[in-house]
Protein backbone atom coordinates (compact mmCIF):
# COMPACT_ATOMS: atom_id res chain seq x y z
CA UNK A 1 0.00 0.00 0.00
CA UNK A 2 2.92 2.61 0.70
CA UNK A 3 4.56 1.30 -2.14
CA UNK A 4 1.70 2.76 -4.34
CA UNK A 5 1.05 5.81 -2.49
CA UNK A 6 4.82 6.77 -3.15
CA UNK A 7 4.05 5.87 -7.21
CA UNK A 8 1.65 8.41 -7.06
CA UNK A 9 3.11 10.70 -5.11
CA UNK A 10 6.38 10.72 -7.78
CA UNK A 11 3.14 10.70 -10.30
CA UNK A 12 1.90 14.32 -9.34
CA UNK A 13 5.49 15.98 -8.04
CA UNK A 14 6.37 14.94 -12.35
CA UNK A 15 2.94 16.53 -13.74
CA UNK A 16 3.45 19.53 -11.35
CA UNK A 17 7.15 19.99 -12.51
CA UNK A 18 6.00 19.41 -16.26
CA UNK A 19 2.92 21.34 -16.38
CA UNK A 20 5.19 24.64 -15.19
CA UNK A 21 7.69 23.89 -17.47
CA UNK A 22 5.26 24.20 -20.03
CA UNK A 23 3.57 27.46 -18.81
CA UNK A 24 7.51 28.82 -18.79
CA UNK A 25 8.30 27.54 -22.00
CA UNK A 26 5.00 29.06 -23.96
CA UNK A 27 4.63 32.43 -22.45
CA UNK A 28 4.96 34.86 -24.49
CA UNK A 29 8.26 37.02 -24.73
CA UNK A 30 6.56 40.05 -23.93
CA UNK A 31 3.89 40.44 -21.27
CA UNK A 32 1.12 42.35 -21.19
CA UNK A 33 0.80 45.45 -19.66
CA UNK A 34 -1.90 44.95 -16.57
CA UNK A 35 -4.08 47.73 -17.84
CA UNK A 36 -4.46 46.16 -21.19
CA UNK A 37 -4.67 42.37 -19.36
CA UNK A 38 -7.36 43.66 -17.19
CA UNK A 39 -9.14 44.81 -20.07
CA UNK A 40 -9.24 41.46 -22.09
CA UNK A 41 -10.69 40.08 -19.05
CA UNK A 42 -13.42 42.73 -19.68
CA UNK A 43 -13.29 41.67 -23.50
CA UNK A 44 -14.36 38.25 -22.33
CA UNK A 45 -16.56 38.87 -19.33
CA UNK A 46 -19.29 40.51 -21.47
CA UNK A 47 -18.41 37.95 -24.43
CA UNK A 48 -17.48 41.27 -27.12
CA UNK A 49 -15.80 38.14 -28.71
CA UNK A 50 -19.53 36.76 -29.58
CA UNK A 51 -20.48 39.86 -32.10
CA UNK A 52 -16.58 41.07 -32.72
CA UNK A 53 -13.83 39.90 -34.18
CA UNK A 54 -9.81 40.76 -33.37
CA UNK A 55 -7.30 39.38 -36.12
CA UNK A 56 -10.12 38.21 -37.55
CA UNK A 57 -10.75 35.85 -34.77
CA UNK A 58 -14.23 35.94 -33.14
CA UNK A 59 -18.04 36.94 -34.19
CA UNK A 60 -18.59 38.14 -37.76
CA UNK A 61 -21.68 39.82 -36.67
CA UNK A 62 -20.28 42.92 -35.68
CA UNK A 63 -17.05 44.73 -36.92
CA UNK A 64 -13.15 43.87 -36.52
CA UNK A 65 -11.87 45.77 -34.14
CA UNK A 66 -8.58 45.37 -34.47
CA UNK A 67 -7.66 48.98 -35.97
CA UNK A 68 -10.89 50.64 -33.78
CA UNK A 69 -8.41 53.01 -31.49
CA UNK A 70 -6.28 54.09 -33.86
CA UNK A 71 -9.34 54.34 -36.13
CA UNK A 72 -11.84 56.26 -33.80
CA UNK A 73 -10.08 57.41 -30.58
CA UNK A 74 -10.02 57.27 -26.96
CA UNK A 75 -13.01 59.96 -27.08
CA UNK A 76 -14.91 59.19 -29.33
CA UNK A 77 -14.84 55.29 -28.66
CA UNK A 78 -15.63 56.08 -24.88
CA UNK A 79 -18.83 57.86 -25.52
CA UNK A 80 -19.45 55.23 -27.81
CA UNK A 81 -19.54 53.16 -25.18
CA UNK A 82 -21.45 54.95 -23.33
CA UNK A 83 -24.27 55.14 -25.57
CA UNK A 84 -24.11 53.07 -28.77
CA UNK A 85 -27.80 53.77 -29.63
CA UNK A 86 -26.98 57.44 -30.09
CA UNK A 87 -24.55 56.32 -32.79
CA UNK A 88 -26.33 54.51 -35.18
CA UNK A 89 -30.57 55.75 -34.62
CA UNK A 90 -32.66 53.13 -36.86
CA UNK A 91 -29.70 50.58 -37.35
CA UNK A 92 -28.95 47.31 -35.76
CA UNK A 93 -27.51 48.85 -32.34
CA UNK A 94 -25.03 46.94 -30.06
CA UNK A 95 -26.30 46.61 -26.63
CA UNK A 96 -25.66 49.42 -23.34
CA UNK A 97 -23.27 46.74 -21.06
CA UNK A 98 -23.04 50.40 -18.69
CA UNK A 99 -19.15 49.78 -18.06
CA UNK A 100 -18.07 52.09 -15.31
CA UNK A 101 -14.87 54.40 -15.64
CA UNK A 102 -12.17 51.92 -15.07
CA UNK A 103 -13.70 49.19 -17.09
CA UNK A 104 -14.25 51.42 -19.83
CA UNK A 105 -10.45 52.94 -19.59
CA UNK A 106 -8.60 49.15 -19.24
CA UNK A 107 -10.95 47.66 -22.22
CA UNK A 108 -9.79 50.93 -24.25
CA UNK A 109 -6.24 49.94 -23.36
CA UNK A 110 -7.19 46.60 -24.20
CA UNK A 111 -7.81 47.87 -27.70
CA UNK A 112 -5.01 49.97 -28.01
CA UNK A 113 -2.57 47.13 -27.42
CA UNK A 114 -4.27 45.23 -29.87
CA UNK A 115 -3.73 47.74 -32.58
CA UNK A 116 -0.22 48.32 -31.57
CA UNK A 117 1.30 44.39 -32.11
CA UNK A 118 2.76 43.15 -34.80
CA UNK A 119 0.23 41.13 -35.67
CA UNK A 120 -2.14 43.96 -36.64
CA UNK A 121 0.31 45.34 -39.02
CA UNK A 122 -0.84 42.51 -41.74
CA UNK A 123 -4.57 42.75 -40.67
CA UNK A 124 -6.33 42.69 -42.33
CA UNK A 125 -5.01 40.94 -45.57
CA UNK A 126 -7.11 42.82 -48.06
CA UNK A 127 -8.84 46.27 -47.67
CA UNK A 128 -12.75 45.58 -46.29
CA UNK A 129 -15.42 48.59 -46.97
CA UNK A 130 -17.30 50.11 -44.11
CA UNK A 131 -20.63 51.63 -44.48
CA UNK A 132 -21.13 55.57 -44.99
CA UNK A 133 -16.76 55.14 -45.44
CA UNK A 134 -14.07 54.22 -47.37
CA UNK A 135 -11.47 51.52 -47.15
CA UNK A 136 -10.25 50.48 -43.99
CA UNK A 137 -7.10 48.81 -44.08
CA UNK A 138 -3.88 48.53 -41.67
CA UNK A 139 -1.03 49.30 -44.49
CA UNK A 140 -0.15 52.52 -44.35
CA UNK A 141 -1.21 55.05 -46.98
CA UNK A 142 1.54 55.22 -49.84
CA UNK A 143 1.99 56.47 -53.30
CA UNK A 144 -0.66 55.52 -55.76
CA UNK A 145 0.54 52.99 -57.90
CA UNK A 146 1.54 53.84 -62.20
CA UNK A 147 -2.09 52.53 -62.97
CA UNK A 148 -3.36 54.28 -60.19
CA UNK A 149 -5.35 57.76 -60.64
CA UNK A 150 -3.40 60.55 -60.36
CA UNK A 151 -3.40 63.03 -57.71
CA UNK A 152 -5.66 66.27 -58.17
CA UNK A 153 -4.26 69.42 -58.24
CA UNK A 154 -7.33 70.69 -56.95
CA UNK A 155 -7.71 70.91 -53.37
CA UNK A 156 -11.87 70.38 -53.22
CA UNK A 157 -11.29 67.52 -55.33
CA UNK A 158 -9.06 66.40 -52.72
CA UNK A 159 -10.85 67.07 -49.77
CA UNK A 160 -14.11 65.50 -51.39
CA UNK A 161 -11.67 62.24 -51.48
CA UNK A 162 -10.83 62.77 -47.90
CA UNK A 163 -14.52 63.14 -46.73
CA UNK A 164 -15.40 59.58 -47.74
CA UNK A 165 -11.90 57.94 -47.24
CA UNK A 166 -9.46 57.57 -44.67
CA UNK A 167 -7.87 58.72 -42.58
CA UNK A 168 -10.76 61.31 -42.25
CA UNK A 169 -13.82 59.23 -43.50
CA UNK A 170 -16.66 61.91 -42.27
CA UNK A 171 -19.27 60.98 -44.07
CA UNK A 172 -19.42 58.08 -41.85
CA UNK A 173 -21.21 60.12 -39.03
CA UNK A 174 -21.94 63.53 -41.94
CA UNK A 175 -24.22 63.35 -44.51
CA UNK A 176 -23.97 66.28 -47.20
CA UNK A 177 -27.53 65.80 -47.30
CA UNK A 178 -29.88 68.54 -45.95
CA UNK A 179 -31.81 67.54 -42.65
CA UNK A 180 -30.15 63.89 -42.64
CA UNK A 181 -28.44 63.11 -39.98
CA UNK A 182 -26.06 59.99 -39.27
CA UNK A 183 -24.53 60.55 -36.16
CA UNK A 184 -23.45 64.59 -36.36
CA UNK A 185 -25.12 67.52 -37.81
CA UNK A 186 -25.98 67.50 -41.23
CA UNK A 187 -22.84 69.48 -43.36
CA UNK A 188 -25.19 70.78 -46.45
CA UNK A 189 -24.89 74.43 -46.23
CA UNK A 190 -21.97 74.38 -43.71
CA UNK A 191 -20.23 76.99 -45.40
CA UNK A 192 -22.78 79.62 -44.90
CA UNK A 193 -23.88 78.54 -41.91
CA UNK A 194 -20.14 78.44 -40.16
CA UNK A 195 -19.78 82.33 -41.19
CA UNK A 196 -22.12 83.24 -38.54
CA UNK A 197 -21.74 80.79 -35.74
CA UNK A 198 -19.11 82.39 -33.68
CA UNK A 199 -18.82 85.91 -34.23
CA UNK A 200 -15.55 87.51 -35.55
CA UNK A 201 -14.45 84.08 -36.53
CA UNK A 202 -14.58 83.31 -40.07
CA UNK A 203 -16.45 80.08 -41.85
CA UNK A 204 -12.87 78.80 -42.90
CA UNK A 205 -11.83 79.41 -39.29
CA UNK A 206 -14.69 77.67 -37.41
CA UNK A 207 -13.90 74.49 -39.77
CA UNK A 208 -10.77 74.55 -38.94
CA UNK A 209 -11.61 74.87 -35.11
CA UNK A 210 -14.34 72.01 -35.96
CA UNK A 211 -11.69 69.68 -37.06
CA UNK A 212 -8.65 70.33 -34.59
CA UNK A 213 -10.67 70.93 -31.79
CA UNK A 214 -14.57 70.01 -32.07
CA UNK A 215 -15.20 70.35 -28.60
CA UNK A 216 -15.05 73.91 -28.77
CA UNK A 217 -18.23 74.44 -30.97
CA UNK A 218 -20.77 71.51 -29.84
CA UNK A 219 -23.68 71.75 -32.14
CA UNK A 220 -27.75 72.26 -30.01
CA UNK A 221 -29.24 69.15 -30.13
CA UNK A 222 -25.79 67.22 -30.78
CA UNK A 223 -23.16 65.42 -28.34
CA UNK A 224 -19.57 65.96 -28.34
CA UNK A 225 -18.29 62.73 -29.52
CA UNK A 226 -16.12 63.45 -32.52
CA UNK A 227 -13.53 62.04 -33.07
CA UNK A 228 -10.80 64.34 -30.85
CA UNK A 229 -7.44 63.46 -32.37
CA UNK A 230 -7.21 64.99 -36.07
CA UNK A 231 -5.23 67.36 -35.62
CA UNK A 232 -2.50 64.77 -35.40
CA UNK A 233 -4.12 61.89 -37.72
CA UNK A 234 -4.36 64.60 -40.95
CA UNK A 235 -1.28 67.09 -41.88
CA UNK A 236 -2.17 70.50 -42.73
CA UNK A 237 -2.53 69.96 -45.94
CA UNK A 238 -4.88 67.65 -45.55
CA UNK A 239 -7.02 69.59 -43.31
CA UNK A 240 -6.57 72.45 -45.51
CA UNK A 241 -8.03 70.37 -48.29
CA UNK A 242 -11.22 69.83 -45.98
CA UNK A 243 -11.88 72.77 -45.63
CA UNK A 244 -11.73 73.74 -49.24
CA UNK A 245 -14.60 71.08 -49.86
CA UNK A 246 -16.57 71.85 -46.88
CA UNK A 247 -16.85 75.65 -48.21
CA UNK A 248 -18.32 74.25 -51.72
CA UNK A 249 -21.10 73.06 -49.18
Amino acid sequence: MSGTRLFFALCLVVSVVAFGAAILTSAPASAMPPAPGVGMGIWKAYNCEGCHTIYGQGGAYAPDLTHIYAARGRDYLREFLANPAAFHPDQRQMPMFGLTKSETDNLLAFLQWVGEQPAAQSWPPRPITVSGGGSLSAAPVTAPADNAAPVSDDPVVRGQALFSNTPAICSTCHSLTPDVVIVGPSLAGIAERAATHAEGQSAEAYIRTSIVNPSAHIVEGFQDVMQKNFGDVLTSDQINDLIAFLMTQ
